[in-house]
C-alpha cells in the first residue's frame, strides 16, 4: 500500500519499517509519529488516497444497492456520500464535532434524523461505522424504528484467518490517532464475514453482496452487506 497508494516505490519497505518503529516506541499519538509522517509525504499522501481514491474504489459497489433516497448514517468525513451523489439521492448524517474539520458534503445533525418521521428514506447506509458503534444493536433499531427503511446497505471490514482483531485495533488507532484526530470509539465490535451475516440477519434477509480486496488506502478488504428489512422487523 506505501508502494500503491503513497508514491513510495523505491522506500516502501524502510519507511513502513521506521514508521512501526515509531508507533511502538512513541505512540499513535506521539509527535515523532505524527512528524514522520508530515516531513515525509507519507501523512498527506495517505490522507488523498483516503479522501479520494478510497470513494471512488468504494462507490461504484454501493451505488446499484442504493435504492430511492437514502440516509448516510454517521457520514464522516463526507467523501463517501459525495461520491454517491453523484448517481443517487442521498443525504449525510453524522454527530456534532465528531470530524476536526468541514465535510465535503452538506452534514446534517444525526440528531436530527430521528425527527424525520418513516417512510421518508428507503435505504439507510452505515459505511465502516457499525464497529465502532458501543451498541450497532441500538442505532440499527433505532434507525429501523424511527425511518422504517425497506433496505440496509452495510460497508464492513471483517475478521479473516488473515486479518485479526488486533490488526484491526492497530489500524484504527493508526488512522484515528495518528494519522488524524478523530473523535471516533474503537470498541472492538469487528466481526467475521459469518458473524456480521448472523448479526445483520435479526433485522432482515441478509447476503454478502461484494468483497472488495482491493481498496485505495485501506491495508485490508471490505465487505458490503444487504438488508432486505422484513415487515415483521419495521412494524
Amino acid at each position: 500500500m506505501f508502494t500503491r497508494d503513497c508514491g513510495q516505490k523505491g522506500q516502501a519497505s524502510a519507511h513502513a519499517g521506521q514508521l512501526l518503529d515509531l508507533l511502538h516506541t512513541h505512540g499513535f499519538q506521539s509527535h515523532e509519529a505524527k512528524n514522520w509522517l508530515s516531513d515525509t509525504g507519507i501523512g498527506p499522501a495517505w490522507n488523498a488516497a483516503l479522501d479520494e481514491g478510497r470513494p471512488l474504489s468504494v462507490a461504484p459497489f454501493l451505488a446499484p444497492l442504493l435504492a430511492g433516497r437514502n440516509a448516510d448514517v454517521l457520514s464522516g468525513s463526507g467523501t463517501l456520500t459525495a461520491a454517491l451523489a453523484r448517481t443517487n439521492d442521498i443525504d449525510a448524517y453524522e454527530r456534532v464535532g465528531a470530524y476536526p474539520t468541514d465535510p465535503a458534503v452538506l452534514t446534517q445533525p444525526l440528531n436530527s434524523l430521528w425527527d424525520v418521521g418513516p417512510g421518508i428514506y428507503d435505504t439507510a447506509l452505515f459505511s465502516t461505522v457499525l464497529h465502532h458503534e458501543p451498541d450497532p444493536s441500538a442505532l440499527i433499531e433505532k434507525v429501523l424504528t424511527t425511518l422504517r427503511p425497506t433496505r440496509l446497505v452495510v460497508l464492513e471490514n471483517c475478521l479473516s484467518a488473515t486479518v485479526s482483531n488486533e490488526f484491526h485495533h492497530f489500524m484504527d488507532d493508526f488512522f484515528n490517532l495518528c494519522l488524524n484526530d478523530f473523535d471516533v470509539d474503537c470498541p472492538g465490535e469487528h466481526r467475521t464475514v459469518e458473524g456480521w451475516l448472523a448479526f445483520l440477519s435479526q433485522y432482515g434477509d441478509t447476503q454478502l453482496v461484494h468483497q472488495l480486496t482491493d481498496v485505495t488506502g485501506i491495508p485490508f478488504s471490505y465487505e458490503i452487506f444487504l438488508v432486505e428489512v422484513g415487515m415483521a422487523t419495521t412494524g
